[in-house]
């Protein structure tokens, strides 16, 4: 029994005495760290951790790494000597709205060595600054967008849709509209908006009313006038597609239809000098049996001319001409032209011009 004992209290001496010539010992005050919510656009997040080297030798910070690139660490970069303090810094780059819980490894001379500390948060996302939920601006009216989109219509149909206002002046605010077709209702609901408060501006667009030769792509500006005030700029624009509509066609019907075909839906010209005026041609075919009817083509840009035939007989091939001013373009251009047509399959076939123009 006395042996035991013996063995037992020279084992405990041993581990003493070990620990106590240990040459080097880092403390961490804490070893991980919790940032709480971070703002997505509030830029890195650094937290410090403090260690003091509680042993006889100079503590020397070799280097740390990080679990992931979005987290930079910096540290002590002197031998922190026996009684003095260090750190180890944790700069986090917030980047997608997330939690996150990342680690770095210290190597040292110390013990223990390594160790891990830990860092740890959620990044949210932050609210956007009321010019930035409303950027159009008309006097004290603030508007979402500046495009209210019906997207595509069925010839004859009736469809709404809106954008969100508010009022950021002291006094209410009111709205007349000008420029609106007749087969356009333009409103402002509520018909008066008080200080900060918010309504829609509501548009109802009566495709019944719109002649054939406008089918296809429409986009129509629609002046504002705030309190009695005109804004002429910018405008507000109502845009739709209005598409004939092929809902009552019979398999008969059909299968007489017109029909496109294209020798080429895409013309390249390559690399012209500003200011050159470049023709783009494309033969249309109706492969159809009866006749092909093209009611409109649209071109997004200004600088685009098009001229189409109106018919295209059964079997008939015919051109499609597209001239395109580059005055005031410069580098890789990508032009789009949308027809209308009244065949079932390609209602709105679209041709592409690309190239590039240099000075």
């Amino acid at each position: 029994m006395k042996i035991r004992c013996f063995i037992s209290g020279l084992m405990a001496f041993m581990t003493l005495a070990a620990y106590a010539q240990a040459p080097h010992t880092i403390v961490f005050d804490k070893t991980s760290h919790n940032f709480g919510e971070i703002d997505q656009k509030g830029g890195p997040q650094t937290f410090s951790f403090e260690f003091t080297n509680k042993g006889a030798e100079p503590v020397i910070i070799q280097n740390v790494t990080a679990s992931c690139g979005c987290t930079s660490p910096d540290w002590s970069k002197e031998p922190v000597p026996p009684g003095g303090r260090g750190f180890v810094k944790a700069t986090y780059n917030p980047s997608g709205v997330m939690p996150f819980n990342k680690s770095l490894t210290v190597h040292s001379n110390g013990t223990p060595s390594p160790t891990t500390l830990y860092i740890s948060g959620r990044v949210v996302a932050q609210a956007p600054k009321l010019e930035e939920q409303y950027p159009i601006t008309y006097g004290a009216l603030r508007l979402r967008k500046g495009e209210i989109s019906l997207g595509r219509i069925t010839q004859g149909a009736v469809k709404s849709d809106s954008v969100e206002v508010i009022n950021t002046g002291d006094e209410p605010v009111s709205l007349a509209f000008t420029g609106v077709p007749k087969h356009l209702v333009v409103e402002l609901s509520p018909a008066t908006l008080k200080k900060n408060e918010k309504g829609f501006i509501r548009s109802k667009f009566n495709t019944a009313a719109v002649k054939q030769q406008e089918w296809g792509i429409v986009k129509y500006p629609v002046g504002l006038t705030v309190n009695g005030k005109a804004h002429n700029e910018p405008k507000l624009v109502i845009a739709a597609t209005i598409e004939e509509d092929f809902s009552k066609l019979t398999p008969a019907d059909y299968e007489s239809a017109p029909a496109v075909s294209f020798k080429e839906t895409t013309y390249n010209f390559n690399t012209v000098k500003q200011g050159t005026k470049v023709t783009a041609e494309f033969e249309i075919t109706n492969t159809g049996k009866n006749p092909l009817l093209i009611h409109k083509a649209y071109a997004e840009c200004a600088c685009l001319k098009i001229s189409t035939p109106k018919t295209v007989k059964a079997g008939a091939t015919a051109v499609i001409k597209a001239v395109l001013d580059t005055k005031g373009e410069e580098g890789n251009k990508f032009y789009s032209v949308t027809l209308s047509t009244n065949a079932p399959s390609q209602s709105a076939p679209v041709l592409m011009i690309t190239g590039a123009v240099e000075k």
